[in-house]
């Protein structure tokens, strides 16, 4: 019954999102059939168990998103984010001959954008808003239907942005605590970025090909949100010297990750002082601050729902078959990963719990805990993003797309793409194992 209880409730998560139910919501909700049908005492599992878990969570995860959102507000209102998807966008497009090349530099330019700033710092869930109305502008401009926008957005902020060495998102930080540095896995990790941007580029150019092909229309005019172009925007290197910082800081100072994206803060907030000034900047501490709830409480929402998917006895019987299967080691850490994160609903949930969890089991089988990180971190963005993710379903709303027309691009990203870099990293680490 417990594996039933397991099965139904991870259903419901997904039923209920795909309802446009709060993921919040949606997530107690789905503890609630797990705990009734694999008759887990209710008061300890869903009030202890899962708010517990809930309160760790949001505990641990908070400090890294209050800055990250005061740095994303700071950068949307300087203008800094137009800056940087302005120049992108502009270097692409001048090499743009033809329609095609239209299309593949249109997604290239929101994709770059897009990981710019998560790379940067800035949380994922965040850089959609930021991201969204220039990305519709940068479509206009290619002839690129709508329906695509997210899954060149996703495609930058849910992928190589997360999972790649050196980022300060989440994904990368919490794999640290098996006592790897962030950017270990270094050549494989750039490798298994180009393969995923590649990847993405080819088959969403191709995907809009066919959609013009059968009557689809561009982005047109009337649907772009105003994205501020009277701003008196700063220069390029000056919008990306935050984001600079903030990488310099945490992979080469060592600083603590909330730590430097505090003080990269503090640069952008000196170096836009010019387009912000005092009351600007007093704002978008504001706003950022409140921003930054939501999305701590999306992850730590579907934390509980884990926390209560684990107290069911048989999801212990689950992990023990997986982990002493006769399967591969690779293949045990990429199926494993990838699995608790799509049941969890997100790459830093699943990394969180999954790899203390591999490691010690992994590395009597030989494998080094650089590979552990890097290949696990990558895998933890192949099924973290089915349409059960409260990130998903949120970045679909802010398009005001629905999931049957909106999601199809976001899978090749999320999911195709991220298989490919996947199994390129884990080749590069296997056949070159002395690569830094």
């Amino acid at each position: 019954m417990g594996f039933l209880a397991i099965f139904i409730g991870f259903a419901a998560l997904v039923v209920l999102c795909l309802l446009n139910v709060n993921v919040m919501v949606a997530a107690f909700g789905a503890a609630m059939v797990v705990t009734l049908l694999a008759g887990l005492p209710f008061t300890d599992t869903l009030i202890t168990a899962f708010f517990t878990r809930f309160g760790t969570i949001a505990g641990a995860l908070f400090p890294m998103f209050f800055f990250g959102a005061i740095l994303a507000e700071l950068s949307s209102r300087s203008g800094a984010v137009i800056s940087i998807a302005d120049t992108v966008s502009n270097s692409l497009f001048r090499n743009a001959r033809g329609q095609g090349a239209r299309y593949r530099f249109g997604f290239l330019s929101v994709i770059l954008a897009s990981a710019i700033l998560c790379y940067g710092g800035i949380n994922a869930a965040v850089a959609l808003i930021a991201i969204y109305p220039i990305a519709m502008a940068i479509f206009a401009k290619a002839g690129i239907p709508k329906r695509f926008v997210m899954g060149a957005i996703c495609g930058g902020a849910f992928t190589f942005a997360l999972s790649g060495p050196g980022s300060p998102q989440p994904t990368n930080v919490v794999a640290m605590v098996i006592g790897t540095p962030s950017a270990c896995g270094l050549v494989a990790g750039i490798v298994g970025a180009v393969v995923e941007i590649t990847i993405m580029v080819a088959v969403l150019s191709r995907m809009t090909e066919h959609a013009v092909r059968r009557g689809a229309q561009g982005v047109r005019t009337e649907e772009i949100t105003a994205v501020g172009t009277e701003l008196r925007k700063p220069a390029f290197l000056i919008a990306l010297a935050p984001f600079v910082f903030l990488v310099v800081v945490f992979n080469l100072c060592k600083l603590n990750i909330a730590l430097s994206i505090l003080a990269a803060s503090v640069v952008a907030a000196a170096l836009f002082f010019p387009q912000l000034g005092l009351q600007g900047i007093f704002n978008a501490v504001n706003k950022g601050a409140r921003s930054s709830l939501t999305p701590i409480g999306a992850i730590a929402a579907v934390n509980g729902f884990a926390a209560v998917v684990q107290s069911v006895p048989e999801y212990q019987q689950l992990i023990d078959r997986l982990l002493h299967s006769h399967a591969p080691a690779v293949v045990l850490l990429i199926g494993c990963v990838a699995l608790i994160c799509m049941m969890t609903g997100g790459s830093t949930t699943g990394t969180q719990i999954a790899l203390p969890i591999l490691a010690p089991v992994l590395t009597k089988l030989g494998m080094p805990l650089t590979f552990i990180h890097r290949v696990g971190t990558f895998s933890a963005t192949v099924l973290d993003s089915l349409p059960n993710s409260g990130a998903v379903i949120m970045a679909l709303d802010l398009a005001d797309l629905k999931m049957k027309d909106g999601y199809p691009a976001v899978f090749v990203s999320t999911v195709l793409a991220t298989t490919c870099g996947t199994l390129a990293v884990a080749l590069i680490m296997t056949l070159f194992p002395a690569l830094p």
